[in-house]
């Protein structure tokens, strides 16, 4: 069953690197977020974007408000049943240097 949730990163905040059990389907309402994604690409995406995050461990992500004003999203998880919408995971090895791209 579908869960909606309204998420609001503050400027300097984090979501912390996870990936989602089911796919989350996100709605940007204010501010611009950025994610670093598990392939290293990092994709901004401003008020008014939408964008998909794909279910799985292999899709690790980090959201970041580097802005100066409250990121606001409306997210809509495909929870599968007894899972948690997101799972936190340590930071991958390849994002150490603080760069936010992958070194291969």
């Amino acid at each position: 069953m579908p869960v909606v949730r309204t998420i609001t990163l503050d400027p300097g905040d984090s979501t912390g690197w996870h990936y989602h059990p089911g796919r989350v389907d996100v709605v940007v309402l204010a501010g611009t977020l950025t994610r670093t994604l598990h392939d290293g690409r990092v994709e901004v995406s401003q008020a008014g974007d939408c964008l998909v995050e794909h279910a799985g461990p292999l899709h690790v992500h980090v959201g970041h408000n580097h802005g100066t004003v409250p990121v606001v999203l409306v997210a809509r998880y495909e929870a599968p049943a007894g899972r948690p919408l997101a799972v936190p995971v340590p930071v991958p090895g390849w994002s150490r240097s603080g760069a936010g791209h992958r070194a291969d």
